[in-house]
């Protein structure tokens, strides 16, 4: 079976199917349109994160009250596959639902970027703290992403050279650093300029504007449940948080990021089957001949996305849908893709 990688096509248009090929048309960026034959077409080209195209945008048709947050998708997620399968007849599902991440990086060289650095939930994992601009703690810094970004939403004021987004300060220490990982953390801190150093509580909140007391407090606070968790008790703060991996004394260096949520994954997109042969809302029935697989689709992950499951996603269904390409026949020119 011979395979043809298109990468970015702007159009699909499927000719006709007979029993020895399928035929379809594309065209690229490039002034130029190329006919190819094959058995199947495998669409993988991600989801709609970043669609604030003027004409057409998924965003705005399906999540107009997001259209306006920053994503940690690059401009290339604008649902190009979707738009095409849905001129053939394809069945979409779950468009609605476009997951919010709660931890993005505000980045101090262009803070009202509209592409963010993902700062990965192993940062909190290890140990990394939430403050708000008063110097509190606001949530359980491991809680679920949607129930996090709703309490950076409520209690988080907003910058005006960030665009007006509501911003966070992440705090970390050298332990936590270390226990995150040395070289991927001086990656944020050293090589992006994510995060700032400073000597002390006190400097930090300086640059938070945040009260000092009121920011030593949260941190005194907070040291006790880890000191009950060192001593073996099982604890539970105000926020239900459990886990507490270090302490921040105030007297040593912390590291303090700016944190704003952004668009991250779009859980909705083409409708297929569980072989991942996308649906035709038409026919009432599987094309035979389109396949996707990975955030193209839609339905896998339900409404909130468990973090890593998307790659899995790919994985699984990258496979299936390869085997399922390369097992096609049509066995008379009047199949249908």
């Amino acid at each position: 079976m011979q395979r043809h990688v298109l990468r970015q096509p702007k159009e699909l248009i499927v000719i006709k199917s007979n029993h020895k090929s399928m035929s379809y048309r594309f065209s690229s960026f490039q002034p130029r349109r190329e006919e190819i034959k094959g058995k199947a077409v495998i669409l993988a080209t991600g989801g709609f994160s970043a669609d604030r195209s003027e004409d057409g945008s998924l965003l705005k048709e399906y999540a107009s009250d997001k259209l306006k947050l920053p994503t940690t998708n690059g401009p290339f997620a604008t649902g190009d596959g979707i738009k095409m399968a849905r001129a053939m007849g394809a069945g979409v599902i779950g468009m609605k639902d476009v997951q919010v991440h709660p931890t993005s990086f505000i980045d101090p060289k262009n803070p009202a970027d509209t592409t963010k650095f993902l700062a990965a939930e192993a940062l909190r994992g290890k140990g990394a703290i939430l403050v708000n601009e008063k110097g509190e703690r606001f949530g359980n810094e491991l809680g679920r992403r949607d129930y996090l970004t709703a309490k950076i939403y409520k209690h988080c004021g907003v910058s005006e050279e960030s665009d007006n987004h509501h911003i966070a300060f992440m705090l970390m220490n050298d332990k936590a650093a270390d226990s995150f990982g040395r070289p991927a953390f001086n990656f944020y801190a050293n090589i992006k300029g994510f995060f700032k150093k400073f000597d002390n509580a006190k400097l930090a909140s300086e640059y938070m504007k945040a009260p000092f007391e009121i920011f030593k407090s949260t941190l005194l606070n907070y040291n006790e449940y880890v000191a009950k968790a060192d001593a073996g008790e099982k604890v539970k703060d105000k926020f239900e948080k459990i886990t507490f991996p270090v302490a921040f004394n105030p007297e040593e260096p912390i590291y303090v990021a700016q944190i704003t949520p952004a668009l991250h994954f779009t859980q909705g997109g083409l409708k297929i089957d569980r072989q991942a042969f996308v649906y035709s809302e038409f026919m009432e029935k599987p094309f035979k001949g389109l396949l996707a697989a990975g955030e193209v689709t839609g339905g896998v992950h339900g409404k909130n996305r468990l973090a890593g499951n998307s790659l899995l996603e790919c994985v699984v269904f990258g496979r299936i849908a390869g085997r399922n390409a390369a097992q096609i026949n049509y066995h008379n020119e009047h199949d249908e893709l």
